[in-house]
C-alpha cells in the first residue's frame, strides 16, 4: 500500500517523463484501477508545507452574498437581480455548509453516517430557502438542493485524489464551488435557450456572450471529463479528433435561430471599436508569446520579478477593457480560459508535438506553489482577474463600460495585477525587513502594495474612470490594506485568494 500511494503522488510539474509515468493520466490510470475499498484507504495529498486554508471555503459565498446585499440595499443604481443569480446564491450557501461537513469528515470529527445526515439536513434547508425565498415548485426545490451538494462532494474528493499536491483543502473548496456553481447555472440556462428559439432571439449582447461562453466552457469540461475517464482519448489522433468534434459542436450549437459561431462573428464585427480591441488583444497575445519564446531560448529559470511581467500584461488587457470594451473583455477572458485548459490537457497527456514545448515553458515560469502535476498558477492568474466580472450579475452597462461597478470589478487587477506585483518586485529587490523568519515576504513589499494600489485608485478617480464617495474611498482603503496584509501572511495561492477577498469587500461599498 505504501509503494502504491507513493507511485500515485510522486510526479512534479514540468518534469518531462514519458506519458505513462507522469501527470494526471498516470494518476488516473492507477487510481481507477483500484477497488473502491482500497481507494478509501489512500491518504489525500495536499500541497506540501502549507496550512490547510479552510477559511477559503467562505470566500465565494461571501462574494455572492455581498453582491446580493449591494443590489437590495442600493437598488436605485443596480438592476434587479436575475432569478438564476438568486438561485446560485442559495446553492453556494449550501456548498459552504457542506464544506463544514467535509471538514469534519477529514478531521475525523464526524463519521460518514453523521456526514450523510448533515448532507440531508443541509439539502432540506436549501429546499426550504428555494421554496420560501424564490417561490419555486417542490420538485425544482428538491433537485436544486440535492444535486449541487452531491456533485460538490464527489468533485471535491475526486480533484484532491486526481491532482495530488495541487491544492490545499481550502483551495480545493474554492475551485469546486466555482465549478459546481457554473454547472448549475449552465444547466438552468442552456436548455431554455437551445430548445426555445424565441428566448435566444431576445437575448442582449451581454446575455449572448454569457451563453456562448457557457456553451464553450461546458464543451471543454465535457472533453476534460471524457479524457479523464477514457484512456483511448489520450492518444494523438483520438484527442485531436475529439477536440475538433467538440469545437464544431460548440460552434454549431443553436442560440435562438442562429448558431453560436454566427452570433460570435456578428458581435466581433458589430462596430469599429470592437474590431480595434480585437486587434489590440491579438497584439498583446503576440507580445506574450514572444516573451515566453525569448525566455525559452535563454533556457533559464524565471525569477519572481520576471513572472510579474505577465501580471503587468494582464493589467494592460483588463484595465482598458473595463473602461471601454467590457463585453469584449468578458468574451476574451472566457475564450482564453478555454485555450489554457486545452493546452494544459495536451501537456498532461504528453501530446505530440506540443507537449515538449509546453513542458519546458511550464518549467520556466511555474513558482514554488506549483507542487502537483497540473500547472495551476497561470490559470489562477487569468481566473483571478476575471472572477469579479463573472461574479457580478450585470458587469457591463449600456455604454459598454463597467461604469458605477468599476471599483468592485477592478478587484482582480488591483490586488494581483498591481498590488501583488508591487509587493513581489519591491520585496525582491529592496526587502530588508521580513515579516518573520519563515517567509520571504517583506514589510517593504507590503507597503509598496498598499501605496501603488492607492495610487491606482486615485488615478482612476482623477481621470474620471471611477466614482468615489467617502464611503467608497473608505471601503477601497480597507480592501487595499486587507489584501496587502493577507498577501504578506498567507501561504495559499495569491492569484486565487486576493481577488475574491478584495471583491467581497469592495462589492459592499455604497
Amino acid at each position: 500500500m505504501q509503494a502504491l500511494t507513493l507511485s500515485i503522488h510522486k510526479t512534479p510539474v514540468g518534469n518531462p517523463q514519458n506519458a505513462d509515468e507522469r501527470g494526471l493520466v498516470h494518476h488516473t490510470v492507477i487510481w481507477f484501477s483500484l477497488p473502491l475499498s482500497l481507494r478509501l484507504i489512500i491518504v489525500l495529498f495536499c500541497r506540501p508545507g502549507v496550512r490547510d486554508g479552510w477559511w477559503l471555503c467562505a470566500l465565494l459565498p461571501a462574494c455572492y452574498g455581498g453582491t446580493i446585499w449591494r443590489s437590495y440595499h442600493h437598488h436605485q443604481h443596480h438592476p434587479h437581480l436575475p432569478q438564476d443569480y438568486k438561485r446560485s446564491v442559495i446553492v453556494t450557501f449550501g456548498l459552504l455548509l457542506h464544506s463544514l461537513a467535509i471538514y469534519g469528515q477529514l478531521r475525523k470529527r464526524i463519521s460518514r453516517g453523521h456526514k450523510l445526515l448533515l448532507q440531508l439536513t443541509f439539502s432540506a434547508l436549501l429546499a426550504l430557502l428555494f421554496y420560501t425565498c424564490l417561490a419555486e415548485n417542490v420538485v425544482f426545490c428538491i433537485v436544486s438542493a440535492v444535486l449541487p451538494i452531491v456533485l460538490y462532494d464527489r468533485l471535491y474528493f475526486t480533484i484532491l485524489q486526481a491532482v495530488p499536491k495541487g491544492f490545499t483543502y481550502g483551495e480545493a473548496c474554492v475551485v469546486c464551488q466555482g465549478l459546481v456553481s457554473f454547472a448549475y447555472s449552465a444547466l438552468l440556462q442552456l436548455p431554455r435557450v437551445m430548445l426555445y428559439p424565441e428566448i435566444g432571439d431576445q437575448l442582449t449582447d451581454m446575455s449572448t456572450i454569457y451563453i456562448i461562453l457557457q456553451i464553450g466552457l461546458a464543451g471543454i469540461g465535457l472533453l476534460v471529463f471524457l479524457t479523464y475517464y477514457l484512456r483511448v482519448l489520450r492518444h494523438f489522433i483520438s484527442f485531436w479528433i475529439s477536440l475538433a468534434l467538440t469545437t464544431i459542436g460548440v460552434a454549431l450549437c443553436p442560440i435562438g435561430k442562429q448558431t453560436a459561431i454566427t452570433r460570435l462573428v456578428l458581435f466581433l464585427v458589430s462596430d469599429v471599436e470592437t474590431m480595434v480591441t480585437t486587434v489590440v488583444y491579438l497584439g498583446l497575445l503576440v507580445i506574450t508569446v514572444s516573451f515566453v519564446m525569448w525566455q525559452f531560448n535563454k533556457g533559464r529559470q524565471s525569477t519572481t520579478a520576471t513572472r510579474k511581467v505577465f501580471h503587468l500584461l494582464i493589467v494592460l488587457v483588463y484595465a482598458p477593457g473595463l473602461w471601454y470594451q467590457c463585453k469584449m473583455l468578458y468574451l476574451a477572458s472566457g475564450l482564453m480560459l478555454a485555450v489554457f485548459i486545452v493546452l494544459e490537457m495536451a501537456r498532461l497527456i504528453q501530446l505530440e508535438p506540443v507537449a515538449p514545448i509546453l513542458n519546458i515553458a511550464v518549467r520556466l515560469f511555474i513558482d514554488e506553489k506549483d507542487a502537483g502535476a497540473v500547472a495551476l498558477t497561470p490559470l489562477y492568474l487569468l481566473i483571478g482577474c476575471t472572477l469579479p466580472l463573472w461574479l457580478y450579475p450585470s458587469p457591463c452597462d449600456l455604454t459598454n463600460s463597467a461604469g458605477l461597478q468599476m471599483l468592485p470589478l477592478s478587484a482582480g487587477i488591483l490586488s494581483i495585477g498591481i498590488g501583488d506585483t508591487a509587493a513581489s518586485v519591491v520585496g525582491y529587490h529592496f526587502g530588508k525587513h521580513k515579516w518573520n523568519a519563515s517567509t520571504s515576504k517583506s514589510v517593504e513589499g507590503t507597503l509598496a502594495s498598499v501605496i501603488l494600489q492607492s495610487v491606482a485608485v486615485y488615478g482612476m478617480y482623477h481621470l474620471g474612470l471611477l466614482h468615489l464617495s467617502v464611503s467608497r474611498a473608505a471601503y477601497a482603503g480597507i480592501a487595499i490594506i486587507v489584501n496587502a496584509l493577507v498577501e504578506s501572511r498567507t501561504d495559499q495561492i495569491d492569484n486565487l485568494v486576493l481577488p475574491l477577498l478584495t471583491y467581497a469587500i469592495l462589492v459592499c461599498s455604497t
